[in-house]
């Protein structure tokens, strides 16, 4: 629970774009960061939006680099079985707001699944990477690699985490099957 906490926490801060700092930088004098970052209100101009065909391609491109060389299972996938092979890789991938606290929480696992990390990504790109662009709904995932073949069910759901008395919001099933 405290590990699904901090990485709702995690993904929130990133969506607010926290971690986006340039952790390559030098460290600044709190004087030369306000003159670096001091802006005239008349001077100031919002970002350049993106057009919506620039908006679909960027959103087409993130898709496709988050079904690159994984198994994919996204919300089409609700209630359904999936066949895979035994050190494949699979990826469960819903939409969630955690920026309002709403994440996905994993409740089931099959033993013949490692957990393999998760990982996070804004379901419109072009416009959520804008500077000073907050909120908005994400893609929550959980990489799994079938370490052995058997048949087991994933099962989601999501929520407020601190809300333990409370129902889901939605819950998410996925049986796999994994061969040799």
């Amino acid at each position: 629970m405290k590990r699904v906490i901090a990485a709702s926490a995690a993904l929130a801060l990133s969506a607010c774009g926290y971690f986006n700092k340039d952790k390559a930088a030098d460290p600044v004098s709190p004087a030369a960061a306000e003159e670096e970052t001091a802006v005239d209100p008349n001077e100031w101009q919002p970002p350049e939006m993106p057009s919506a065909e620039e908006a679909a391609k960027a959103a087409a491109d993130a898709q496709a680099a988050a079904e690159a060389g994984v198994v994919y299972a996204g919300a089409d996938k609700k209630g359904q079985t999936l066949s895979m092979k035994v050190g494949e890789t699979l990826r469960i991938e819903l939409e969630s707001v955690p920026t309002a606290g709403y994440v996905w929480i994993l409740k089931e696992a099959p033993a013949f699944m490692t957990p393999g990390g998760e990982g996070g990504r804004p379901t419109d790109p072009a416009h959520q990477n804008l500077p000073g662009f907050t909120g908005g709904n994400h893609y929550l995932s959980f990489d799994f690699t079938a370490a052995a073949p058997g048949t087991g069910k994933f099962t989601l759901h999501e929520g407020r985490p601190w809300e333990s008395d409370e129902e889901p919001m939605d819950t998410y099933e996925l049986t796999v099957t994994v061969t040799e």
